[in-house]
């Protein structure tokens, strides 16, 4: 990880099931059901970013302990929150 700070992502940000009140980022078009920290991984993977897992829970969905994500990038967290939005869509379409 580089001095700067890394951007955090929950895969809450990316549930179908959730309203945006309650942590949903992406719209409804991107998201997806019961979105898998490994699934994000993936994606993080193939779009080169450096991350590492966290056993820290998003702080408005804490009982469910999906964990989050840290990762490094150049992007800013509202593309990378779309890039992984749309990569989930398709992830899931061919699977």
């Amino acid at each position: 990880m580089s001095s700067k700070r890394p951007i955090v992502i929950y895969p809450e940000y990316f549930d179908f099931s959730l309203k945006r009140s309650n942590g949903r980022k992406v719209p409804l078009s991107e998201a997806v059901r019961s979105p898998k920290i490994d699934e994000l991984s993936d994606l993080l993977s193939k779009l080169e970013c450096n991350f590492q897992t966290s056993e820290s829970n998003h702080s408005g969905n804490w009982p469910n302990m999906l964990g989050s994500l840290k990762v490094d990038t150049d992007l800013s967290k509202s593309q990378l929150i779309h890039t992984l939005g749309s990569g989930l869509k398709e992830l899931r379409k061919t699977n």
